[in-house]
């Protein structure tokens, strides 16, 4: 179900919206009347699309989103008055306008359009809204084709398919947005200017932060997981400390519980495009996952590139 989030401080404005999308009944809708804590809601469980009346702080909360390497893709619809007119749209760096009082229609079709349109023009994973596949590579590339040193991280997460087996898709998927959260969360405390996190797909994520900070922020992910990862389990499977699935070749085996693996590695002028560093953080990833429990490794290979 997708999320929407809806700041509104009138009443009757938030009454209607959460009407109009909770008539469609494929909509997670949360109205505030304010913006405190705004951010934090929105790295901690990313919504679709972010509804917005226009007000004083409107202004200083989409630049902040915008700026953000993680966020700028969301989608933002403002709320005007009928007798509003903006000519300096680069100073609302919004995706659509709807005039109020609301007509319901109109409201739904431009909801719907935002939501599509952003994912037409911003490759973004349907479950944890993390950009995907396009827009990882495009950040990559603009990093190394700037000079810019930084730590790519490549994580995914140990006996993933066995627990998708033992419990099924939708506590797998918990699973995975879990992560996503825990991930973004732990890498915009640390580094919020320059942070990024995308999710390729699956268990698979990646995350990019400055160099010197890598150390820290996979430790505290690794740290975190661990801390959390039981709660997903029943109590008996939590005792046990693992559970009974089955092999890709269908024997029955017992698996531990999930764990996560972080391989990294740092461009230092030493890789000119994506294909270069993806592999090498490849590889060191593949390592990092022949260490049992949860962990991080660094690639401290030298790729001077050979004339």
């Amino acid at each position: 179900m997708e999320s929407i989030v809806v700041i509104s401080d009138n009443e009757l404005t938030g009454s209607s919206i959460l009407k109009y999308l909770k008539d469609l009944g494929k909509f997670d809708v949360t109205i505030l009347t304010s913006t405190e804590g705004l951010i934090g809601r929105i790295y901690n469980a990313p919504p679709s699309l972010l509804i917005m009346d226009n007000g004083i702080s409107l202004k200083n909360y989409v630049k902040i989103i915008r700026d953000d390497p993680i966020f700028s893709h969301l989608p933002i619809i403002i709320l005007l008055e009928k007798e509003e007119f903006i000519d300096r749209w680069d100073d609302y760096p919004v995706d659509d306008f709807i005039f109020k009082p609301i007509d319901r229609n109109n409201f739904l079709m431009r909801v719907a359009l935002s939501i599509r349109r952003a994912c037409r023009i911003v490759e973004i994973n349907p479950l944890t809204m993390l950009p995907g596949n396009t827009p990882i590579i495009k950040e990559v590339q603009n990093r190394l084709d700037n000079s810019i040193q930084f730590a790519l991280a490549y994580a995914d997460l140990d006996n993933f398919k066995p627990y998708n087996d033992r419990y099924g898709f939708t506590r797998g998927d918990e699973i995975i947005r879990m992560t996503g959260r825990l991930i973004t969360n732990i890498v915009k405390s640390y580094d919020p200017k320059h942070g990024f996190v995308g999710h390729i797909g699956g268990d698979d994520f990646v995350f990019m932060v400055a160099s010197e900070k890598v150390g820290i922020i996979s430790d505290e992910i690794v740290r975190n997981f661990d801390k959390i990862i039981p709660s997903f389990y029943d109590a008996e499977d939590t005792e046990r400390g693992h559970i009974i699935s089955h092999t890709r070749g269908g024997k029955e085996k017992r698996f531990s519980l999930l764990t996560i693996s972080i391989g990294i590695t740092i461009n230092r002028k030493w890789f000119h495009h994506y294909g270069e560093i993806s592999s090498a953080v490849t590889k060191i990833k593949a390592h990092a996952k022949d260490y049992k429990g949860s962990v991080y490794r660094i690639d401290r290979r030298n790729y001077h590139k050979k004339d």
